[in-house]
């Protein structure tokens, strides 16, 4: 009779691989195997991580593209952010989407990229950066074999898997594991980073300037409560989880007592540094990169 395991094996060799049909013999055998840990990986590569919070997203799934703006006269011309920093945290991104959304993506991108596009709110965030004559649409353009490495790195994860549950004598005869299976496969190690090496990204490229505000501006209240409106509505497109989200908000009504109250400048250039650190820790990067952008142009 056929060995689950085995199957599993021959079917992540194959150069036709179908991804989401190995991925479900995958959950098969976590599941009969009551490996948990290593079975919610596997629902989250089929689900998608969109409810997960940034830094638990795998390093594999973390692409890096060019910035770009669209231009009606000219087409897509390259853009870039004043502070180094910024233009890092936006031009790199972590693919949340179901693994099948990936390959579907792969196989229709049309050339060596794709294009990744920002929500409506984070647009509106990046629009508010650049002073350009005319409304402008923002998006990454990512090389499309950034893709392909995150599905080769899923089957090599699967496969690495299946490799060490048959060198514990683990094979699943006949879509059953024996209780003495079940028990050596405790041994398995279940966490992800075992089974996947180094992930190479592509570099930013360097791009010329499209335009931008490259003036700084004197403090006042009115526009750091304005500023504060726009990191709220960025907030509203980037992937947080509800006590990230509860957290960011009780931060910014501590900024805007802080202004209400015309605190000096020190006191609320430091409350917007800690929501600046906040939000980019939780991996709200542009609604962090705004306050970075303008911290860096206010003068007293």
């Amino acid at each position: 009779m056929g060995s689950l395991v085995l199957d599993l094996q021959q079917e992540v060799l194959k150069p036709d691989c179908d991804i989401l049909n190995a991925l479900r013999k995958a959950h098969l055998i976590a599941a009969k195997l009551k490996l948990t840990e290593f079975d919610s990986w596997i629902q989250r590569e089929l689900n998608g991580y969109k409810h997960t919070q940034r830094n638990d997203i795998p390093e594999y799934r973390n692409v890096k593209g060019t910035l770009k703006a669209f231009n009606p006269y000219h087409g897509w011309i390259p853009a870039q952010c004043l502070d180094d920093e910024y233009e890092q945290m936006i031009c790199e991104q972590k693919m949340w989407q179901p693994i099948g959304e990936l390959q579907e993506l792969y196989n229709q991108s049309s050339g060596s990229s794709f294009i990744y596009q920002f929500p409506a709110g984070q647009m509106e965030a990046l629009s508010s950066i650049f002073d350009t004559p005319i409304p402008m649409q923002f998006a990454l353009h990512i090389s499309s074999h950034l893709l392909k490495s995150i599905i080769e790195k899923v089957k090599n994860c699967i496969l690495e898997w299946t490799i060490k549950l048959e060198n514990e004598g683990i094979l699943g005869e006949g879509m059953r594991f024996s209780q003495e299976e079940t028990t050596i496969a405790k041994t398995v190690p279940q966490q992800i980073n075992n089974y996947y090496g180094p992930v190479v990204n592509g570099n930013v490229k360097q791009s010329q300037i499209v335009s931008g505000n490259h003036n700084t501006i004197s403090f006042s209240y009115e526009q750091t409560n304005e500023l504060l409106k726009n990191v709220k509505e960025a907030i509203k497109s980037e992937q947080l989880s509800r006590e990230d989200r509860e957290t960011a908000e009780e931060l910014i009504e501590d900024a805007e007592a802080k202004i209400a109250s015309k605190k000096k400048l020190g006191i609320i250039r430091a409350a917007l540094t800690g929501l600046k650190d906040f939000l980019i820790g939780a991996g709200a990067n542009v609604a962090g990169g705004l306050i970075i952008q303008y911290l860096s142009q206010i003068i007293v």
